[in-house]
């Protein structure tokens, strides 16, 4: 069974964050403690995007266990939207990219044809592992990741809330 594991809010209210690597705004045991219970004690696979929000949250739910990285499941970066509060983004890009979200390219960042590629990548590696497998990642790839395993288009699952701090058991 592969878990996915939201990490938990970020101290970046009203503001564009994809890979800039943020500290959450609750303490990492504390994340830890309400999401252990919803996991395996002792899976057999753990692996987390680099980003310290989920790195970090990984190693307080795992402390004496051994934790891949691996840069496939990082977020989303956003180029030059990246730490820029939404209000300050150009009304037309935004218009753009809610147009044609899975076509569009932002700025000096990852187009969602790059991050597209990546997360398929990475949810195909992850069906080949064996027994229980824990992912510490974020909202956009876990979408995207559930939008696979419903081998459903990804535009359905666009807008599919990933709540903070939560973990999607994908059976």
């Amino acid at each position: 069974m592969i878990y996915l594991v939201r990490h938990d809010q970020v101290n970046a209210k009203g503001q564009c964050y994809g890979q800039s690597d943020l500290e959450t705004a609750v303490d990492y045991t504390t994340s830890a403690e309400k999401l252990i219970c919803q996991l395996p004690a002792n899976p057999d696979y753990i692996v987390t995007s680099p980003l310290k929000r989920c790195a970090q949250l990984a190693l307080a739910c795992f402390p004496q266990q051994h934790i891949d990285i691996n840069d496939e499941l990082k977020e989303l970066n956003f180029g030059d939207w990246e730490l820029k509060r939404w209000d300050d983004i150009e009304r037309s890009q935004i218009d753009q990219w809610s147009a044609t979200p899975t076509n569009f390219q932002f700025p000096n960042g990852e187009s969602l044809a790059q991050f597209d590629q990546r997360v398929q990548q990475m949810y195909h590696a992850l069906q080949q592992q064996t027994g229980d497998c824990c992912v510490f990642t974020h909202a956009g790839v876990i979408r995207r990741m559930l939008a696979l395993h419903a081998d459903e288009p990804w535009q359905d699952w666009l807008q599919q809330p990933v709540p903070f701090a939560s973990v999607t058991p994908l059976a």
